[in-house]
């Protein structure tokens, strides 16, 4: 028997992705371990023996699944084992693996800088595919942990894929994925083998005119694909921008001198790789340096072989610092470690948190993992892997050119290329989130009255609005009347005008102050209402002033006592027609001189005044901020609208009187014009104000409104007034001075006779007068020639008078037929009444007490006699039959009525400072 000699410290794992292959190997190993040599051969064919040797560490293997079944093994003999390239993280799983290490980064750091490129590129909705197994599940576990820490959100399921998988199962998923056409985004932890199916599948679709599918997907895949060429051969232009994950690497320079120098004799794998490039039949060329220049082939390597030296660099300079530990100087063969052996628990510490060289960082970490060192790529249009990025798990931090990336999807020129589930919602929506937090439907928020984040709408508190980024509420900036607005210009320039006008009224008052007509209009009520009219005007100014406690305390001044000059001097006018022209009793009315009108009208003026102090003292002004809706705040005197009506209250029971007052003084003579005046200005005041009501409490959230048609509503009743009573006076003074004068044939001296001669009509003087003298304020009027022919007769001549025939006629012609017989008979005693001597002493007082126009019967009252009332006929007029009354019923109500009216007028015209108006 030969003995044949042979020492395991170290084995490479056989070359193979499948587990169960790779298992059925290590079990081999295991056997011929633990066998003590039967049925070993040397090289002659004898039987041969050796001596055990221990396994001291297992180099391997490549994939994770395979990692995982044999690690599963080894632990049983406490063997170590060290990867150069199983990134699984189920391996990291210490109690289940407690023996083995790897070189490499787990899965689960590879995914943390998967989901964190995919945030540098903002997108939030992506595909994911991964192998049925350790790696792929494991592998998008940890990527679904990660993308969920980043605000990514995955459609569907995560679709597994298998080896068993066929082209139509392929097919399906891609067609299945293209639906939601959300996602674009395509992670994928998928081996080697089963990404040249997928591509290849996607390509045969699109060349089938699935042209939909052409450059829709855009893949992030994980160190499966790395920066692999065999994945991506042949179909560049469907892969073209993808984005994969790669181990840090470096080019092992050592590792290529010496593939160089290798000749392929001995090698089985080498002899069929030398004679697949062709080199075999050329005698000349010993090495694959010679054949690779010959056949021009640029040798690259793997980017896992520079992880299979710090593999097997790590290990041996462990075994190394284990015997020199042990051994010190002691040959190996002579030191006790050679026969006990190594322990593979002492062994891990030796490469575990240990540095090839010197100021660099440990490959393995002490859980037996490798440091997280990655690298970013992305495959350009000739399938070249550019770099684009890179991580280190030392500092954390992650590098990528974002905007590089971008460029190489090739979307439309200024569009993002996003994998989107939702868009962002625009200002002014919240999210309401459906199955997953990056799908969403767009709510919207009243951006005028809420804040929003996320997820809801917050209202603001009363007085705040939310600011420009609607993420905090800040108090509103109260706002008023601008005077560059058309809201404020319009009623100042009005009232403007209106100062202007009362201002010409008041000058043309003053300066012809002692004409008839000026006289005649009442000139201390006149100039009481000018001042009324100019406060409705001046009040605009402070209405559309900021509010201030000044200008809120002239404002309610103003407000009632400007209404109330003008309505409280217009009620008084109107009460002493009232008075005089319908009398209650026979006395003479009270209270009808300038003096006392003046004092009536101030009296009612008080009434406002005092009022409006006693407001202020128990309210005093100020200013407040109201809100007339959520978003407006707008800054007003502190008075409400129930304020603002009880200020005008009195000023409506003014208003109303004074219509009261102008509708029973509608039927006073003509010649009494200034009563039409007076109705008319109330009843277009009565429509004003009625058509204010409605526009001011119609407009309660429109401050502008509010305070333009206020503005307005007080001028125009200022306007209303100055026109109707003013105007007329005044075009009379400056444009027709010849009706301004004091002869009875001006139109002045006419108005003044014939208020006379109608209070004489009302009944009949059968007596004559031979005695009559008109009676005027104005001491030097004297009558005129054709007056006074009229009126006197030759000295000792009696004088009588009677009622013209056509009178007669006229009067008769509009009575019923029944009463004109007794109507004729009644005036036919005319002739004898006038013949009768026999005159009692009252009829000479009457005569004597009141001016000799006024004509009374006073036989006819003893004697209680129906008399016609007959207006008086001018010289160029024609008698009107309108003016003729025509109620014989009634003559005795109407004869008590005169006999006190001629009092009135005697005691008027007596008084020299008195007016006729």
């Amino acid at each position: 028997m030969r003995k044949c000699s042979f020492k395991y410290l170290t084995t490479q794992l056989p070359c193979s992705s499948v587990d169960s292959y790779a298992l059925e190997q290590t079990l081999e190993f295991i056997k011929s371990v633990m066998s003590n040599g039967d049925g070993v051969t040397c090289a002659d064919g004898s039987t041969g023996s050796y001596t055990r040797q221990p396994v001291v560490a297992v180099v391997g293997a490549a994939g994770s699944q395979v990692s995982v079944m044999v690690a599963s093994m080894l632990q049983l003999f406490k063997i170590p084992q060290v990867s150069y390239s199983s990134t699984g993280a189920e391996l990291s799983e210490k109690p289940r693996f407690a023996f083995f290490s790897r070189v490499v980064p787990p899965d689960n750091l590879q995914a943390q800088v998967m989901a964190r490129v995919i945030g540098a590129l903002e997108w939030t909705y992506v595909h994911a595919i991964a192998d049925t197994g350790s790696y792929g599940e494991r592998g998008m576990d940890s990527f679904r942990a990660a993308a969920a820490e980043n605000g990514i959100c995955i459609d569907g399921d995560v679709q597994k894929i298998s080896r068993r998988w066929t082209e139509k199962n392929f097919r399906d998923l891609l067609i299945r994925m293209h639906r939601t056409r959300k996602a674009r985004g395509v992670v994928m932890f998928v081996d080697e083998d089963n990404l040249k199916r997928l591509l290849k599948t996607l390509d045969v679709l699109v060349a089938e005119g699935h042209t939909e599918l052409d450059r829709h997907f855009w893949f992030v895949a994980s160190d499966s694909w790395g920066i692999k060429q065999s994945v991506v051969r042949g179909l560049e232009h469907r892969t073209y921008g993808a984005i994969t994950i790669a181990p840090m690497v470096r080019e092992e320079t050592g590792y290529l001198e010496y593939f160089r120098s290798l000749s392929p004799k001995g090698f089985v794998f080498l002899e069929e790789f030398f004679e697949y490039l062709g080199c075999s039949a050329t005698e000349d060329i010993k090495t694959f340096g010679d054949c690779f220049d010959m056949v021009n082939v640029t040798l690259k390597q793997e980017s896992y072989v520079p992880f299979v030296v710090d593999t097997v660099k790590i290990i041996a300079k462990a075994i190394s610092m284990y015997i020199q530990d042990d051994c010190g100087k002691t040959p190996f063969h002579k030191c006790s470690l050679a026969q006990s052996g190594f322990r593979g628990e002492r062994l891990q510490k030796y490469y575990r948190n240990m540095s090839l060289n010197k100021n660099e960082p440990a490959l393995i970490d002490a859980n037996g993992d490798g440091i997280g060192r990655y690298d970013v790529f992305q495959l350009d249009m000739n399938g070249v892997y550019q770099k684009v990025g890179k991580w280190r798990s030392t500092d954390d931090f992650l590098s990528v050119e974002v905007e590089k990336i971008r460029h190489a999807f090739k979307t439309a020129p200024g569009e993002k290329p996003m994998s989107l589930c939702s868009t962002d919602c625009p200002r002014g929506h919240y999210r309401a989130y459906q199955d997953q937090t990056c799908c969403w439907a767009c709510i919207p928020c009243d951006t005028s009255t809420s804040i929003h984040n996320e997820t809801s709408c917050e209202e603001c508190a009363i007085g705040m609005v939310p600011d420009r980024t609607l993420h905090f509420c800040v108090p509103i900036p109260p706002v008023s009347m601008q005077w560059d607005t058309t809201w404020s210009l319009i009623p100042a320039a009005f009232s403007t005008l209106g100062i202007a006008s009362t201002i010409f009224v008041v000058s043309v008052f003053l300066k012809f102050s002692n004409t008839p007509v000026i006289m005649a209009s009442g000139r201390e009520l006149c100039y009481c209402m000018m001042s009324g009219i100019g406060m409705c005007y001046v009040l605009t100014f402070f209405l559309v002033s900021q509010p201030t406690v000044i200008t809120c305390s002239l404002t309610r001044i103003l407000m009632g006592l400007s209404m109330s000059a003008i309505y409280a001097a217009i009620i008084t006018k109107t009460n002493r027609l009232a008075r005089v022209f319908k009398p209650d009793s026979a006395q003479r009315p009270r209270f009808i001189t300038p003096k006392a009108q003046v004092g009536i009208c101030m009296a009612i003026v008080s009434v406002q005044l005092i009022g409006t102090f006693v407001w202020l003292f128990f309210d005093p002004p100020g200013t407040m901020v109201v809100f007339p809706s959520r978003t407006e705040a707008v800054l007003t005197c502190k008075a409400t609208t129930s304020h603002l009506l009880i200020s005008l209250l009195y000023n409506i029971l003014l208003i109303v009187a004074c219509t009261v007052y102008a509708f029973k003084t509608r039927k006073i003579p003509e010649n009494f014009n200034e009563t039409r005046h007076i109705g008319f200005t109330m009843y277009s005041t009565c429509i004003l104000w009625l058509a204010f009501g409605p526009i001011y409490f119609a407009t309660q959230s429109d401050f502008r409104i509010q305070i333009t048609s206020l503005c307005m509503c007080i001028s125009l009743s200022g306007t209303v007034a100055l026109i109707c009573f003013f105007a007329p006076k005044v075009y009379i003074v400056l444009f027709q001075p010849y009706k301004n004068v004091r002869t009875r044939q001006s139109a002045v001296g006419r108005l003044v006779n014939q208020q006379m001669r109608f209070m004489s009509q009302l009944t009949y003087n059968p007596d004559g007068c031979n005695s009559y003298q008109p009676m005027s304020s104005n001491q030097s009027y004297k009558p005129s020639t054709e007056e006074s022919s009229h009126t006197s007769n030759a000295p000792g001549q009696p004088q009588t008078r009677a009622i013209p025939p056509h009178v007669i006629e006229q009067l008769a012609a509009s009575l019923p037929i029944s009463d004109k017989n007794d109507l004729v008979k009644k005036l036919s005693l005319q002739d004898k009444l006038l013949n009768n001597n026999n005159n009692n002493k009252s009829s000479e007082e009457i005569r004597r007490r009141r001016p000799s126009s006024v004509h009374t019967v006073g036989a006819a009252v003893a004697n209680g006699s129906s008399i016609a009332h007959i207006p008086p006929r001018s010289h160029t007029d024609e008698p009107k039959s309108s003016m003729i009354r025509q109620d014989t019923t009634k003559s005795r109500a109407s004869i008590a009525e005169s006999h006190q009216v001629d009092l009135i007028l005697e005691e008027i015209a007596a008084d020299t400072h008195s007016t006729f108006l």
